[in-house]
């Protein structure tokens, strides 16, 4: 019975230790592959804020009247009142005398300007600055006072030259200790009466100024202003033999509250009365703001990485709306995204002006796919997809003795979908095109001796390879 079992224990013993001789002197090399790697750019559009277009018209009293002490002693604070303009603002400021004399030149008169360049010929008005300026023309004699029809003529002649621009904000600043008399007819009995038909005419033609009546009527060559104020310095009640500035008062209230303005107590007519005017500009200045200019673009900058560190065919752009919607933008031609390369300077704006370049890696934007202010846009890449058809060992392998595994799976050695042997190589990059034709750059270039892999045992990112093989006898 022992001689049993001990004639089924000896093959089993001489089979335990062939086993161990067969792999105790192997070798095992191995190689992970990189994993793909995802970057994401988030980028927005930018704006520029521009100081806002403002004309404005002093019309000052030269009547007779003026020459009393009680205005001549107010002359300088009114002429102050230049100072206290926005200086965030582009200005236009235009003085005239609200009298005209026999040689008037309604086109002539003193012009201050921030910028010279806003205007189509320096040499056509009469630039000046405030050193020089002479906000009083000399006084004149004169029993009727048009105003509103004096400011009518100074705008209207005066927007071929670019004093009072198209799309600005305009004011009117009128200083009288009068009131306007071009508003009244004498009626029975040789007494006057208001018309109101001709208030309301003259008034119209001021609304016809603002962009508000242009967008339900239509206007012959629109001056479109973005605001229009009609400030009245005048008196409100008979201070110094002054005149009550009645028609000015109203006309100043009518135009504020036609234009759905909030923000003057006083409706933008001022007592002169009250010798106080340091504030005459404080409610405009402040109600004008910077002009912001949203800028446009048909180029952007995805990646500063290399040309070669991207899969070029899995770019992802997302366009990001002023709502806060997203919007897949797909590669196209006609309403979508061309891949660039690497650009350098490569200009991204058409709007306002061509500009903001960029150097990287860039998308040309083409047609609903152009993005502008404040809209976003998130570019996504990843590092290309890299397939390896060859692995090193460092010593000459008994050929029998190789065994490739590939995430665990054994591949045979075969030509169709395995391994074959290749031999010394000095240099040989790993990388070949695999199944998607991938680039084979950057190069990986290893040395050794070469196991070439094929079909399905060629292997990509993320993959682990591991060669086991017994040294070939010396």
């Amino acid at each position: 019975m022992k001689l049993f079992w001990l004639g089924l224990l000896l093959p089993l013993i001489f089979s335990s230790c062939g086993e161990e001789v067969l792999t105790q002197n192997s070798l095992n090399s191995g190689f992970k592959s990189n994993d793909l790697q995802s970057f994401e750019l988030n980028t927005c559009t930018q704006m520029t804020f521009e100081k806002p277009p403002v004309d404005i018209l002093y019309v000052v009293d030269n009547s007779g009247s003026t020459l009393a002490s009680s205005f001549q002693a107010i002359k300088g604070q009114i002429a102050n009142t230049i100072y206290t303009i926005s200086k965030d603002f582009d200005y236009h400021i235009y003085f005239a005398p609200l009298l005209a004399n026999a040689e008037d030149s309604i086109q002539g008169y003193p012009l201050m300007v921030s910028n010279p360049s806003s205007l189509p010929s320096v040499a056509s008005v009469n630039i000046t600055n405030p050193e020089n300026l002479s906000m009083f023309a000399q006084a004149t004699g004169s029993n009727s006072e048009l105003g509103f029809t004096r400011v009518h003529n100074l705008i209207d002649y005066n927007r071929s030259n670019g004093i009072f621009r198209d799309n600005a904000n305009t004011i009117v600043v009128l200083i009288s200790n009068g009131d306007d008399t071009g508003n009244l007819t004498t009626g029975f009995n040789g007494n006057t009466i208001p018309d109101e038909q001709k208030y309301q005419d003259l008034k119209n033609k001021f609304l016809k100024y603002t962009s508000l009546y242009n967008q339900s009527n239509t206007v012959s060559n629109p001056l479109n202003a973005q605001s229009f104020r009609f400030i009245s310095l005048v008196a409100h009640s008979t201070c110094n033999s002054w005149k009550v500035g009645t028609n000015y008062i109203r006309m100043s209230k009518d135009i504020y509250e036609y234009q759905g303005f909030t923000d003057n107590p006083s409706k933008d007519s001022v007592d002169l009365c009250s010798q106080n005017y340091q504030n005459l500009f404080s409610v405009v200045n402040n109600s004008i703001k910077a002009v912001v200019v949203g800028h446009k673009y048909d180029y952007w900058k995805i990646s500063s990485a290399s040309e070669s560190s991207i899969q070029t065919n899995d770019i992802q752009v997302t366009k990001i709306t002023a709502t806060g919607a997203t919007e897949s933008i797909p590669a196209s031609a006609t309403n979508g995204f061309e891949y660039l390369g690497y650009k350098t300077n490569q200009n991204t704006r058409y709007e306002p002006t061509v500009g903001e370049p960029v150097t990287g890696l860039v998308i040309k934007l083409n047609g609903t796919a152009r993005v502008q202010y404040p809209e976003c846009i998130i570019a996504k890449t990843r590092t290309p997809t890299e397939y390896f058809g060859y692995f090193s060992i460092a010593s000459e392998p008994d050929i029998s003795t190789i065994k490739v595994e590939i995430d665990g799976k054994v591949y045979p050695n075969s030509t169709t979908n395995g391994w074959s042997y290749l031999g010394w190589r000095d240099v040989l990059n790993i990388k070949v095109p695999g199944p998607t034709n991938a680039a084979v750059t950057p190069e990986l270039n290893k040395s050794g001796f070469f196991i070439q892999l094929h079909g399905e045992a060629i292997f990509t990112n993320g993959q682990t390879i591991n060669v086991f093989y017994k040294p070939k006898p010396k």
